[in-house]
C-alpha cells in the first residue's frame, strides 16, 4: 500500500492543533464564593482574567461557583455591599496559561472577606465555613479571650 507524503505534515498539524485546543481548554479558573454569615451580601462584582461576574445578592449560607478561562493577565478584584457598607478586596493574579482555584468566604461578623487558595489547602469549602462558624468555641479564640481577661485582672 502506498502512502501520500503530503498527508503526513497535515496529520501532524491536526494532532498538534487538537492537543493545543485540549490544553487551552484545561486552563480553567474556578472561583467559589460562599456567604458563611447570616446577612445578605448585595451588589457583588468579581473581576479577574478579563472576566466579570455579577451577583445581585447572596443569602446567608449560600455558595456559588464560577469557572472561566482567562482572557488577559491581571489581578482579581472583589467588591460587595453588606448592610450598607462597601467592601473591596484584591486577590490572585490571572493569566491565560495558568489555572487557579480560589474561594472567597464572606462573613458578617469579622473583616468581611477571606480569600483562600483552594489548591493550597486540604479542607473543603464546607469545612472552611464550618471552622469560621465555630466562632468563640475555637481554641485560639478561647485562649486569646482568657489571656485578655487575665491581663485585665492584673491591671495591664
Amino acid at each position: 500500500m502506498e502512502t501520500n507524503d503530503n498527508y503526513r505534515p497535515m496529520k501532524h498539524l491536526l494532532i498538534t492543533t487538537i492537543a493545543a485546543v485540549f490544553l487551552v481548554g484545561c486552563t480553567k479558573n474556578k472561583i467559589t464564593i460562599a456567604n458563611s454569615g447570616t446577612d445578605v451580601w448585595q451588589k457583588i462584582e468579581i473581576t479577574g482574567g478579563g472576566q466579570q461576574l455579577i451577583i445581585d445578592q447572596l443569602e446567608g449560607g449560600k455558595i456559588k461557583e464560577f469557572s472561566f478561562n482567562s482572557k488577559q493577565e491581571g489581578g482579581g478584584l472583589f467588591e460587595g455591599n453588606l448592610n450598607g457598607k462597601k467592601f473591596k478586596q484584591e486577590f490572585g493574579y490571572y493569566t491565560p496559561n495558568l489555572t487557579s482555584n480560589l474561594a472567597i468566604i464572606l462573613d458578617d461578623n469579622t473583616d468581611g472577606i477571606e480569600i483562600v487558595d483552594m489548591d493550597s489547602t486540604v479542607q473543603s469549602i464546607d469545612e472552611l465555613i464550618a471552622e469560621r462558624r465555630k466562632g468563640e468555641t475555637s481554641a485560639v479564640k478561647k485562649n486569646l479571650r482568657v489571656l485578655g481577661e487575665e491581663l485585665k485582672a492584673e491591671g495591664k
